[in-house]
C-alpha cells in the first residue's frame, strides 16, 4: 500500500511538471533585466517565451516584456505592444518576431532596438527622437534587414521574401541580407519594395491607397491613444547598459541570426514523451484522480508540496 502511494505521489508530480512543460500553468515570472515594453491589446491567441526557455505562456494585457522574448500570433491572433520610447509595434495573425534587443536612455540621449521577425506581418509606428546623439531602429528578416529613425511601415516576412511598405510621413533604408555592401534602397510615402532570397530588393514602387488600407487593415490600431498602457508602466526601473556591441548594418547580418528552434522542439518532445511513458504506467482511476487533484489545486492557485518545483 505504501508502494502504491509513494508511485501516485511521483507520478503526480511528473503530471504537474508535465503540465509546466505544456505551459498551461498560470503566471509568468518576469525575464531578465528590465523591461522593454508593455502589451497593450491582445486579439485572440498569442503566446510569448523568454529567451532560452521551452515553454511559453498567453499574452495578456499590460504584461511586461523582456530582452530576447519571443512573440508569436496564431490563425486568429493579434497583438500590440509599446516600447520604453512610445513607439507601436502591432503583429498581425500568424507572425513570430524576436525582441533581440531595445534600449532607450532618455538622458543620455540614446535608443538602440533591434528586432528579428521569421515570418509574418508587422505594423512599426517609430517615434522620432531627432536630437538623440544615437539612434538605431533595425528589423531583420530571413532576406532583408529594415532601418528607420522615426517611421510608420509595415514589413511582410516569408521565408523566400520580404515586403516593405513605408506609410505615411516615412522614410525607410531597406537592404537584402545578401548585398548589405550595396546602398539601401530608400522608400518614401505609400511605397513598396520586395527582397527576395539571395536577391537585390525591387525599385520603390508607389501604392494605390485601396492597397494601403487592406494593409492596415491586419492590424490593431497604432495610434498613440489607443493604448492601455503608459510611462507608469516603467516607473522604478533602472536605466539598461548599451551592450549590443553593433555600430552599422553591416554587423546586423552577423550579429542577428535567427536561431533554429529545431532542437529545442526535439527536447520539449522527448521530454513530454517520457512523462507520458511514466503516467501510461498507472492504472486509468489512479490517473484520473490524480488529474481531478491537480486541476483543482491549479484553480486554487496552489501547487502540490512537493521538494522542487517542476
Amino acid at each position: 500500500m505504501t508502494q502504491q502511494i509513494k508511485k501516485i505521489i511521483g507520478i503526480a508530480g511528473m503530471a504537474v511538471a508535465l503540465v509546466c512543460v505544456l505551459g498551461i500553468l498560470p503566471g509568468f515570472a518576469a525575464g531578465l533585466g528590465r523591461s522593454v515594453g508593455v502589451v497593450q491589446q491582445v486579439q485572440g491567441e498569442v503566446f510569448i517565451t523568454h529567451d532560452g526557455e521551452i515553454q511559453g505562456v498567453e499574452a495578456t494585457r499590460r504584461m511586461r516584456l523582456y530582452k530576447g522574448d519571443t512573440i508569436q500570433t496564431f490563425d486568429d491572433g493579434r497583438l500590440r505592444m509599446r516600447l520604453q520610447d512610445g513607439s507601436i509595434i502591432s503583429l498581425a495573425s500568424n507572425t513570430k518576431l524576436k525582441l533581440t534587443r531595445s534600449v532607450y536612455e532618455k538622458k543620455k540621449k540614446r535608443r538602440s532596438s533591434f528586432f528579428s521577425m521569421a515570418l509574418g506581418k508587422a505594423r512599426f509606428f517609430v517615434v522620432k527622437v531627432l536630437d538623440f546623439k544615437r539612434s538605431e531602429f533595425k528589423v531583420k528578416t530571413p532576406t532583408a534587414v529594415c532601418g528607420v529613425r522615426g517611421s510608420d511601415f509595415i514589413l511582410e516576412a516569408t521565408g523566400t521574401e520580404t515586403i516593405a511598405t513605408a506609410l505615411e510621413d516615412t522614410e525607410l533604408e531597406f537592404q537584402s541580407l545578401a548585398f548589405l555592401e550595396e546602398p539601401p534602397v530608400i522608400l518614401r510615402d505609400y511605397e513598396e519594395s520586395v527582397a527576395g532570397l539571395n536577391q537585390r530588393p525591387t525599385p520603390p514602387e508607389r501604392l494605390p491607397m485601396d492597397q494601403i488600407n487592406e494593409k492596415i487593415d491586419q492590424f490593431i490600431d497604432v495610434a498613440p491613444d489607443k493604448g492601455v498602457a503608459s510611462d507608469d508602466d516603467f516607473v522604478g526601473q533602472e536605466d539598461d547598459l548599451d551592450d549590443t556591441g553593433i555600430e552599422d548594418v553591416g554587423e546586423l547580418g552577423e550579429k542577428m541570426e535567427l536561431q533554429s528552434t529545431e532542437s529545442s522542439e526535439y527536447a520539449e518532445d522527448k521530454e513530454i514523451q517520457d512523462f507520458k511513458n511514466e503516467i501510461d504506467s498507472v492504472e486509468p482511476d489512479d490517473l484520473d484522480n490524480i488529474k481531478e487533484d491537480i486541476i483543482e489545486t491549479i484553480a486554487e492557485g496552489e501547487l502540490p508540496d512537493f521538494p522542487e518545483t517542476p
